[in-house]
């Protein structure tokens, strides 16, 4: 049951001041960044105010609870997304599922000897860096096997950071396309009725549930997503996420990115964000090859594609797609299957590296 003495006490009134505080910083960084013509003011701008804030040790924080429940909203809106055309294109969204697999197997390829090259990365941090299997997930199996958390928290930090800035920028200046202004799969809440706003709560509610009690990795996205899309695919209802809470949702995982360098010093990063970035630009040279071969063999969008197989965060890559417009359903997938992959992968590839010895009698999963 949940005490209220815990919300009002001092620490936690202190914490709830900074979340709001942090909150007001995204919105100015938002209203700035609007005025540069640059994609996804609510996402980016958000970011970019937190990590400039860091800079003069700004308190700032971001809720946990918060976030989740903005990933949720963002599942359902992607959910939205899936129609019953989907189902015609099966087959060529099979044909685009299958180069997942090799694609997480040339990431870690190229992902692991680069990092070994490193001192102070053991074979078990270099293989969990390499893999861009999901933030928390990696961080989780990290914890598991003694790595050295920080730096996998600032190399899949820098990871993330990079790549959703990156890739909209590359759209965005792409000469052969002009970016929406609208999300096309949203409404506003007042074309909502009472029955949309019932459907969304149960589909939000029953499908973190039930993806949490499967232990599925990114419930509070994957279980709203799968049910309302659902929904929408077998075309049973045609319910949309209200643009309110879908750039909501966007401040709040924007804050989240840029709060996850709360506490570190120039110090603490500069030589592990300078690895990660190099790291970054070999995932987005490699997402690039399978972009190329993908395009080839389906046809698909060449710009929902590289969303589909860019290595950034899944949450942040599904929002993308869903603000740009760019088959945010067919994107939602390959990333679900991508850390699907991996997590199977790394429990199986982690137990071969702790059971072979290192050379000079190192031992596998400790941090340096």
């Amino acid at each position: 049951m949940l005490d209220w003495r815990q919300i009002f006490a001092p620490g936690q009134a202190k914490r709830a001041a900074f979340i709001v505080l942090t909150l007001l910083i995204g919105v100015v960084g938002a209203v700035l960044y609007a005025f540069t013509n640059l994609p996804l003011p609510w996402f980016l701008g958000p970011m970019l105010a937190c990590l400039a804030v860091l800079t003069v040790r700004a308190p700032i924080a971001s809720s946990r609870r918060l976030t989740r429940l903005m990933r949720i909203v963002l599942g359902l809106a992607i959910g939205s997304a899936f129609t019953p055309e989907m189902i015609d294109r099966a087959g060529e969204m099979a044909i685009s599922l299958m180069f997942v697999f090799p694609y997480v197997i040339f990431l870690g390829a190229i992902g692991y000897p680069y990092f070994r090259l490193f001192p102070g990365f053991d074979r078990v941090t270099s293989f969990l860096a390499a893999v861009p299997g999901g933030f928390q997930t990696m961080i989780a199996i990290g914890e598991d096997r003694k790595c050295d958390i920080r730096k996998l928290s600032i190399v899949h930090s820098t990871r993330i950071l990079v790549i959703v800035v990156l890739v909209p920028l590359w759209i965005q200046f792409s000469e052969s396309i002009e970016l929406p202004s609208t999300i096309a799969v949203v409404a506003h809440f007042t074309e909502l009725t009472w029955q949309d706003v019932l459907i969304l709560i149960a589909c939000g509610v029953f499908g973190d549930w039930a993806a949490r009690r499967l232990g599925i990795s990114g419930a509070a996205i994957i279980g709203p997503m799968l049910v309302n899309g659902a929904l929408h695919m077998f075309g049973w209802v045609e319910t949309r996420m209200p643009i309110e809470l879908v750039n909501a949702a966007q401040l709040v995982i924007g804050v989240h990115i840029g709060c996850q360098f709360v506490g570190l010093t120039l110090r603490d990063i500069i030589n592990p964000v300078l690895i990660a970035f190099g790291y970054s630009i070999l995932l987005l040279a490699g997402a690039a090859l399978f972009t190329v071969l993908v395009v080839w063999a389906t046809g698909i969008n060449e710009y929902a594609v590289a969303l589909a197989y860019a290595p950034g965060g899944q949450p942040e890559m599904n929002l993308i797609a869903l603000v740009l417009n760019f088959d945010p359903a067919y994107v939602a997938l390959h990333h679900l299957l991508r850390v699907m992959i991996i997590i199977v992968l790394a429990q199986l590839v982690i137990s071969r590296l702790l059971k072979t010895p290192q050379r000079g009698g190192k031992t596998g999963g400790q941090g340096a």
